[in-house]
């Protein structure tokens, strides 16, 4: 690492503790009055790749796909160009209760894809947990929680971008309540540098589903809902790196696993645009320790890819699932 490098990554680390998260809560939405259906709740978890400006035709693709899909929940990543986070909003207002449309670091240059993108749309009335006291390490933005993962310095420019943790939790109807959390992890880097992340996740995790239980915000856990979703950056058929991804994480379900068994879809492709990973995940959890939560079950789950003319608009796949809270 030469001198400028080195000057440029304490320029870096200084300057991402400023945050703040842009939320709008749509009360005019179509879905305004949105109870869980027979069919139960459905979620979609995408890295987008919009690092700079998508196409017209390329956003335009991705709504039909939302729309077509009458998703309950839609989790984006890298959805950092702010024409395209715009473009999605005003084309998906009307048919969403909340969306937070940025986790936002005031204090980097725009130009530097100062957070890991993170966006999330719930046709669900969310509860505000403004209040709340989650402990220093959690920021507590307008009612929605989330936390800077520590970066590590790597050969791309992977680690630019702020790798964060997302939580908000959701009524779903007069008994039941979902926290839901996303993410997005650096990609290259060491194995123990990976692994500590996934471990601030975690402990993210249990100091938000405390403070929840602690705070009345939810009268019991049994009537509490935690699934976890979103790209990990790691190989779901990869035997020892699944197995640490989970061990990290508290052992939550990989629902995809769970439901599909043997069947492999892949997630992610390399420059040759074929898939051949999976490191994308929704992750359901039984318990944190001696918490039991609200147990649901799959009805389906699996990948699909948005194009443009034969063409992917990302070099992920999408992962999508419909979800029964039993």
């Amino acid at each position: 690492m030469n001198k400028t490098e080195r000057i440029f990554l304490v320029f870096v680390l200084l300057f991402n503790a400023c945050t703040s998260i842009d939320y709008i809560n749509n009360f005019n939405s179509s879905d305004n009055n949105k109870n869980i259906g027979e069919n139960g709740i459905s979620l979609v978890t995408y890295n987008i790749k919009a690092i700079y400006d998508k196409k017209k035709n390329e956003v335009d693709s991705l709504i039909a796909f939302i729309d077509r899909g009458k998703y309950d929940f839609v989790l984006f990543q890298e959805l950092f160009d702010e024409s395209t986070r715009d473009e999605i909003v005003e084309k998906s207002n009307s048919n969403y209760q909340t969306i937070i449309s940025r986790v936002d670091y005031n204090s980097f240059p725009e130009f530097l894809f100062q957070d890991a993108g993170l966006f999330l749309m719930s046709k669900y009335p969310r509860v505000d947990l403004s209040g709340i006291d989650f402990g220093d390490d959690i920021n507590n933005s307008n009612g929605v929680i989330h936390m800077v993962l520590e970066k590590e310095w790597s050969k791309t420019n992977d680690f630019l971008a702020n790798k964060s943790v997302l939580g908000a939790l959701f009524s779903i109807n007069d008994s039941t309540q979902l926290f839901l959390f996303t993410t997005h992890v650096q990609a290259i880097g060491t194995k123990e540098h990976k692994l500590f992340q996934l471990e601030q996740i975690k402990n993210f995790i249990d100091l938000a589903v405390n403070g929840v239980i602690n705070s009345g915000k939810v009268n019991s856990s049994k009537n509490l809902v935690v699934l976890l979703a979103g790209d990990f950056n790691s190989d779901a058929y990869n035997t020892e790196r699944f197995s640490s991804l989970k061990q990290h994480l508290g052992n939550p379900r990989d629902l995809h696993m769970e439901f599909n068994g043997n069947k492999k879809e892949y997630t992610f492709a390399f420059s040759s645009r074929r898939p051949s990973r999976r490191f994308d995940y929704i992750f359901a959890y039984d318990n944190l320790f001696t918490i039991n939560f609200k147990k649901v079950s799959v009805k389906s789950i699996g990948v699909e890819d948005v194009k443009v003319d034969s063409v992917s608009i990302s070099d992920h796949n999408s992962l999508k699932a419909t979800i029964s809270i039993e």
